[in-house]
């Protein structure tokens, strides 16, 4: 029998790893696959080889030429082959190679890892079914592929038994652990069943002392944090408690922790746990979200990632691994929203990883309602970072616009935005930035506002603050017609920054800028509810931010203003639907254990539900003005518009007995549209106010002119 000629590089057009050891064993694996495995029953037809170009490679191709001039003689073909896979193990047995480069990487690269041998060789035979055609060619004779013929196929390779390879295999194994290879089901070939991390392939022909630089695209060391600690005062109390937990566990050990922080977009997660860390002394690794050419990496690869980081990172006692943006993990599917990630496949694993994984994890995600129960209560701590308090707002403002210029007063408005996050100040002060040398401080403010506001916007959120509604200087408790002295009830909040009050009347009475003249009073944040912020039309959700109001203003020490409280405060007698009941059970509940101050007001005082009443610590009337009341009111606005009052016109003022400070206000306000020419002018816009409310049309108030 001929034998074998001597396999050379240029016999191989496509690409191929280096000649040498990996050279030869490329070879000698194709044989074994063809001949002990049994695949020459395929290879060798009939009337010709399956494959030609790999024929040719093996060094048969003088078979090919002698076929068509004498046919193809297939027994010829198989004892060809059965020569050369005999030759190649025999100088396999003889060789004393310790490997090419190739070779040394991936053993290095295993055992930085903590591979066992067994598993180095199933990756290193992976790798080079990556980037070698010729082994991908026999893989294609076999059609599809299960896990048990994937065993047998590396035990025949690599010359072990099924009983070695199989815990390569394992998902509790590194190399499967690790999410360097995936064994995926129901995939037709070789490469697509054992699916190897694709940035491996990359790096692992380069020499690197750090084995996380092979997986550069994949984990990054966590940027240094911008905020700082003042910048969290809203969580202090968690960070306080979060310290010591990481601490403790550190020491300890312990697997399966997990820490999950939500909220909205831009509102300083991610700064917040690169804070932690460099508070605690740790190193901060990061799961990249893109690949390093700019492609965005799918909720699987970035979960083989944090698996990588996991294996990679675990053995040291000081890092901790931050997994954004996991929405994609989570997710449930629209076709099939009861099995959630159970449809990837992933629900076992993330379990698993949950409670196993060595190193500490941040996991980070905007919306929270996309995990599942089953997930949640597998986090040790769970917190939601939402929008800074006001205080905080106001030193965001400051430090971004800094360079600006900007008046204290709009950034005092501004910081009322109970939306307003870090990340939305951050870029419209670098987009608005190269303005401040050549506009004014009214043309970079409303710069600001515009670009904010589009954000804010585009957002679902509003553009301007809701809250920002200044009483300006004449606010006066003593033009309140209430049936309580409003400036003791002052007092005695500014005393103790507790109280539940009631405030109820006809609309314009005062009762809500009562609520923001006390916030001003007692320097405290004022937070501001109504009806539309809070209702959801999903079952529980109006349950579920009834609570969040409570806890925001608890959180921010603020004073919490629930306008048109009778929405949630009906009486339950009433009740229709048993949503309506557990609103107002709720909101009893959190009222009962609220420790700030709760100013609740309503036009509808009768619907209320009896036992709210009893919560509430004064139930105070604010009613129409007393006539010597809408005289105060009356002349101060007319000394502010510079008009001469006639004794005539108190007179006529008195039979305006429905009158409140809300109508004043509007009247103020119209001037700005249509000035007042005399105090005549003014009284009978007073009375236009009155005319249109249901008291006024009773009465059928008006005036003749003088």
């Amino acid at each position: 029998m001929e034998t074998d000629k001597e396999i050379t590089p240029d016999e191989f057009p496509e690409k191929r790893l280096p000649a040498g050891e990996e050279e030869f064993e490329v070879r000698l694996w194709v044989l074994r696959l063809l001949v002990p495995y049994g695949a020459y029953k395929q290879f060798a037809g009939e009337k010709e080889f399956k494959d030609d170009d790999l024929a040719d490679m093996l060094g048969l191709g003088d078979l090919l030429e002698s076929a068509n001039d004498k046919g193809f003689d297939r027994q010829l073909a198989i004892g060809r082959l059965r020569e050369a896979w005999k030759q190649a193990e025999e100088q396999a047995a003889s060789r004393q190679d310790a490997g090419g480069k190739h070779d040394r990487a991936i053993r290095r690269l295993g055992s930085q890892i903590g591979l066992t041998e067994t598993e180095t060789d199933i990756l290193r035979f992976r790798l080079t079914s990556e980037r070698d055609r010729r082994l991908r060619r026999t893989f294609a004779m076999f059609g599809p592929q299960t896990l048990d013929s994937i065993v047998d196929i590396l035990a025949c390779c690599l010359k072990r038994t099924d009983a070695d390879i199989r815990p390569g295999l394992a998902p509790e194994g590194t190399l499967i652990a690790s999410g360097i290879i995936e064994v995926q089901d129901r995939k037709w070939g070789f490469n697509d069943t054992l699916n190897l991390l694709s940035c491996i392939t990359d790096e692992i022909h380069l020499s690197h002392d750090d084995p996380l630089a092979y997986f550069r695209s994949r984990i990054v060391r966590g940027a240094p944090p911008r905020l700082t600690e003042a910048n969290f005062p809203h969580a202090t109390r968690d960070i306080t408690v979060l310290r010591q937990f990481l601490l403790t566990n550190t020491v300890r050990h312990c697997p399966g922790v997990n820490i999950l922080i939500h909220g909205v977009p831009g509102s300083g997660k991610t700064e917040f746990v690169r804070m932690l860390a460099t508070s605690l002394g740790f190193d901060l690794y990061e799961v990249a979200t893109e690949r390093r050419n700019g492609n965005m990496l799918d909720g699987n690869e970035r979960f083989r990632a944090y698996r990588l980081g996991q294996a990679l990172l675990g053995k040291s006692n000081r890092n901790i691994l931050l997994f954004d943006e996991i929405e994609d993990m989570f997710r449930r599917d629209d076709k099939d929203p009861q099995t959630g990630s159970n449809r990837s496949g992933r629900k076992g694993a993330i379990n698993k990883t949950l409670e196993s994984n060595p190193l500490p994890a941040f996991w980070i995600t905007n919306n929270i309602h996309v995990i599942d129960n089953a997930f949640l209560r597998r986090f040790d701590y769970v917190l939601e970072l939402n929008v800074p308090p006001r205080s905080v707002r106001g030193r965001i403002l400051d430090e971004y616009l800094a360079d600006l210029p900007v008046s204290e007063g709009w950034k005092k408005r501004m910081a009322e935005h109970e939306d307003l996050v870090p990340a939305v100040v951050e870029r419209a002060a670098k987009v608005v930035g190269p303005l401040k040398e050549c506009s004014s401080s009214h043309e970079v403010e409303r710069a600001l506002g515009r670009v904010m506001g589009n954000t804010l916007e585009a957002m679902g959120l509003p553009r301007e603050p809701r809250n920002w509604a200044p009483l300006g200087e004449g606010y006066r408790l003593d033009v309140l017609n209430a049936d309580c002295d409003m400036a003791v009830v002052q007092a005695g909040l500014a005393r103790h920054r507790q109280g539940r009050l009631c405030l109820y009347g006809p609309p314009g009475t005062g009762k809500t800028a009562f609520g923001r003249h006390v916030t001003e009073v007692l320097d405290q944040p004022l937070m501001v509810r109504r009806a539309s912020d809070i209702i959801s039309p999903w079952v529980g959700m109006t349950e579920r931010n009834l609570a969040r109001m409570f806890r925001q203003a608890q959180e921010e020490e603020a004073v919490l203003l629930l306008d048109e409280a009778d929405s949630f405060l009906r009486d339950r007698q009433d009740a229709r639907q048993s949503w309506e009941v557990t609103e107002v059970n709720e909101i009893l509940a959190q009222m009962e254990c609220y420790e700030g101050i709760f100013i609740a007001s309503t036009n509808l005082m009768d619907s209320l539900d009896a036992a709210a009443l009893r919560r509430f610590d004064l139930k105070i009337r604010f009613d129409f003005l007393r006539p010597e009341q809408a005289r105060i009111l009356f002349m101060d606005m007319a000394e502010r518009l510079g008009l001469d009052v006639p004794k005539a016109i108190e007179a006529r003022l008195a039979q305006l007995d429905c009158l409140t400070p809300g109508d004043f206000a509007n009247v103020e306000r119209q001037t700005k549209l249509r000035s007042i020419a005399s105090a005549h002018e003014l009284l009978e816009r007073l009375a236009a106010e009155c005319e249109v409310k249901a008291e006024g049309k009773k009465r059928g108030i008006g005036f003749s002119s003088v």
